[in-house]
């Protein structure tokens, strides 16, 4: 039985099981992964199948299991016990494009083991000239196929790779963590992954008192990815259907209006970029925030029926989620922002962010720079909410760089975000 033959046997017996309608998802997964340059790699092959269902009245039902007949039985089950819901079904007919998206590496089959360790090799290296300790480092690479179908008459297939490097260094009690990942093994083969964590860690391990007045802080890109990684997960329209901080903010300045946030799930070779979601949806790009204002939510098939809207195409393992994400750099050089800083600190990653309450409440790392110097580190406290947070920036800088899944620039704040 071939493999459009499977899902339409998947649909069929989903139908004899009572459902008017069904949608299924197959996931076929190759992956490997190598610990350090001397370890062996280790291989996996994993398939996935998730089914969804619906009876009369809208009761929906889901199920996930490696084996295709137990995720139609966990999902009729399900269905039996759910409420009728108007608003549940499958998405409607709309045109998927899966070609042209740069996220099928073409190298991926002459990828050798010694490709691999190279990458692996010159971290270590890097690690051990910086008197650092590599607590772990991990290469992995993937290639997924994945193939949905649906009642409505629906199909599509597509196949993407990605490849990824990450790792924790520790100096004495000092640690830092730092991934990269990229669709292509190119991105992640020529990234200066090593240096990079050795130029970080190397002022952290030295002691400096916080300057008097409250400096300025400047986040760079990488940490700025990250805020607004996390941010992003807010604008699901679920999240705020249940009462999620961003609730109130609904077409309301949320952050300066120099920051304006977009989401493209169809960004040419974005490390989340994919031609359809997990409902069978073409994704299309939402803009989060329009020049500080919280402009657009992600949407599922069911809460765009109830707004009267598309669905987005943002649903990911079950749950609306950001993808690619790019923040709009500003018009000046770092440099020059920074040059005339003379005095600031440099924030070296966030403290914990809840971001259903959109709090921020942590000690944190922060570099002292004095005249272009990092003269050493201290600890700083940040208690505060993501709008607070976003309304004390000052300037963005025109460096953008991607990490990972997000394009974002240097970040300057004010330095009344840190607790006195």
């Amino acid at each position: 039985m071939d493999d459009r033959a499977r899902l339409v046997a998947v649909l069929e017996h989903g139908r004899d099981g009572g459902a008017r309608a069904a949608e299924v998802l197959r996931v076929r997964r190759v992956s490997l992964e190598q610990a350090g340059a001397r370890q062996a790699p280790v291989q996996r092959e994993e398939v996935s199948w998730v089914v969804r269902v619906w009876r009369d009245g809208g009761a929906a039902g889901v199920g996930s299991a490696p084996l295709a007949s137990d995720a139609v039985s966990q999902a009729l089950a399900a269905a039996e016990k759910a409420p009728p819901d108007p608003l549940a079904g499958p998405a409607e007919r709309m045109a998927i494009r899966t070609g042209a998206l740069g996220i099928d590496d073409h190298r991926h089959p002459q990828i050798a083991e010694e490709d691999r360790v190279e990458i692996l090799a010159f971290a270590e290296k890097a690690f051990a000239q910086g008197g650092l300790r590599a607590r772990s480092l991990r290469y992995r690479q993937w290639r997924e196929e994945r193939a949905w179908m649906s009642t409505r008459g629906v199909e599509a297939t597509e196949a993407a790779t990605a490849y990824e490097v990450a790792a924790e260094v520790a100096a004495g009690d000092v640690t830092a963590r730092h991934r990269i990942a990229s669709r292509h093994f190119s991105d992640v083969a020529s990234l200066p992954f090593g240096p990079e964590l050795r130029r970080r860690m190397e002022p952290l391990g030295r002691s400096a008192a916080v300057p008097a007045g409250r400096p300025p802080l400047a986040v760079e890109p990488r940490v700025m990815a990250d805020l607004i990684r996390l941010f992003a997960t807010a604008f699901s329209a679920t999240a705020v259907r249940g009462g999620g901080f961003l609730s109130a903010f609904l077409g309301k300045r949320l952050a300066n209006p120099v920051l304006h946030v977009t989401d493209d799930p169809g960004l040419f070779g974005g490390l989340y970029t994919r031609a359809f979601d997990d409902r069978g949806v073409p994704p299309i790009p939402v803009t989060l925030l329009k020049e500080g204002v919280v402009h657009g939510l992600y949407h599922d098939p069911e809460t765009a029926r109830a707004e009267g809207l598309r669905p987005t195409g943002h649903v990911t393992g079950g749950a609306l989620a950001p993808t690619n994400l790019i923040v709009r750099p500003g018009a000046r050089t770092r440099n020059v922002i920074l040059g005339e800083l003379g005095t600031y600190l440099l924030l070296d990653r966030l403290p914990p962010i809840d971001t259903t309450t959109g709090l921020l409440d942590g000690e944190v790392p922060v570099v002292v720079v004095e005249r272009g110097e990092r003269v050493g580190s201290a600890r700083v406290r940040m208690n505060l909410s993501i709008p607070a947070l976003l309304s004390a920036i000052q300037e963005l800088a025109a460096d953008q760089e991607r990490s990972c899944e997000v394009d974002a620039s240097t970040t300057i704040f004010a330095g009344s975000v840190l607790t006195p």
